[in-house]
């Protein structure tokens, strides 16, 4: 091999090597700090109940919208009101009829601007004492006093307060349902709140989440897939502190076919790469510290993680094969690569309290998800817009 195009290979490889194991490196951190640092939020007593909105974005839910509408009317707090933004063709609109005492019921006969769309409609509603916002999803199953714990955490000065959510609603209900669980747990159990406990900003994840209702008319959703993606890089940027409960859970659905999962991947890889490619001025300028800068960026392009390996790979398998002292090079660190990923979920079957084993199955449908991860990132950064695909819901609870 000639020596130039030898060198340029080494050094294109170390980078692009070192970069992925950065990105490897970072579920390792998060896991040892979330199984050996523990901080509970301790929240105040708020001196009175100011006006919350409760807003629930809705697309032909109809196997659970009487299970949401039942919890979300029945809050153990005196000073709420429900907004309901309906975009159905199915027999959700019929359903939802009947909670029109209980709840401002808004149907809409488009889907313009998909759940941001519906979600900045429903501030045209909003009672003009309103103080905060609580956005939750149609498969969201939220405690009866949901709103009084948000509203103690928020009552002591921050502008955002996310909660959790916690994947396992319809878990046992197949394989697939399982895997899918598993791979989202990490994040909500795992990476946000250890992101939390050192200091790294948190970000919003679409539902069981209460903002501050001035703040959310003035900075609305982006009407595009990733929108609670992109609403996070805004309200960072400008200054905003979001802070993660991890006390506060509110049970979902997790995807439980492969393609259902596929398409939910898709959406959220497209949606982060795209808002992240658009604000990534407004972070790198922004008054955040260095680290939080990076975190956020490394996380929004988290997505093309999976092509850095393939890039990877291929790059140490030839320099391998022209130089045989570099297989003590590509061998730990494929060894690595394929090992840490199952650690990772692994760290999530303890945290969500199933069989370790089905750590397998969500490595191996993680990595099914790499093709369309790739394939995603492309169109966030060569699209303006996506297309949101609503995820199905069962209306099935695990015992």
């Amino acid at each position: 091999m000639n020596p130039n195009v030898s060198s340029l290979l080494i050094a294109g490889y170390g980078t692009v090597t070192m970069v992925f194991l950065a990105y490897t490196f970072r579920p390792y951190f998060f896991s040892t700090v979330r199984f050996i640092k523990h901080k509970s939020l301790q929240a105040s007593s708020p001196a009175q109940s100011p006006m919350v909105t409760v807003v629930l974005p809705v697309y032909n839910e109809e196997k659970v919208i009487e299970r949401v509408m039942e919890r979300c009317t029945s809050f153990d707090y005196d000073n709420y009101e429900v907004i309901v933004v309906d975009d159905s063709n199915d027999g959700t609109t019929e359903k939802l009829a009947k909670w029109a005492t209980k709840a401002k019921v808004v149907h809409r006969n488009n889907r313009n601007g998909w759940k941001g769309g519906a979600i900045n409609e429903s501030l045209k509603f909003f009672n003009k004492k309103s103080e905060y916002a609580i956005v939750l999803d149609a498969d969201s199953l939220p405690e009866k006093d949901l709103i009084s714990r948000f509203v103690a955490r928020i009552e002591d000065g921050y502008d955002v307060v996310q909660g959790v959510q916690a994947p396992d609603l319809n878990i046992s209900y197949n394989r697939i349902a399982k895997a899918a669980a598993v791979i989202q747990g990490y994040y909500q159990l795992i990476e946000q709140p250890s992101r939390e406990m050192v200091g790294l900003p948190v970000s919003i994840t679409g539902s069981n989440f209460i903002i501050k209702t001035e703040l959310l008319k003035k900075f609305k959703f982006t009407e595009d897939i990733g929108e609670d993606w992109d609403l996070t890089l805004r309200l960072l940027s400008s200054g905003h502190r979001i802070i993660y409960d991890k006390e506060v859970v509110t049970r979902c659905e997790s995807p439980y076919t492969p393609e259902e999962a596929i398409k939910q991947y898709i959406r959220w890889s497209e949606g982060m790469v795209r808002a992240t490619v658009k604000h990534f001025r407004k972070i790198t300028k922004s008054d955040m510290d260095l680290f939080s800068k990076v975190d956020i960026i490394m996380t929004g392009f988290s997505p093309l993680i999976m092509l850095l390996l393939i890039i990877s790979t291929v790059m140490g398998a030839y320099l391998a094969l022209n130089n045989v002292a570099f297989q003590l090079v590509l061998i730990p660190v494929s060894v690595f690569t394929l090992v840490s990923g199952f650690v990772t979920m692994v760290a999530s079957t303890l945290k969500m309290g199933v069989n370790p084993l089905v750590a397998v199955l969500s490595e191996a449908l993680y990595f099914i998800f790499v093709p369309f991860a790739i394939y995603a990132s492309m169109r966030g950064f060569a699209l303006k817009k996506g297309h949101f695909h609503r995820t199905t819901k069962l209306g099935y609870i695990s015992s």
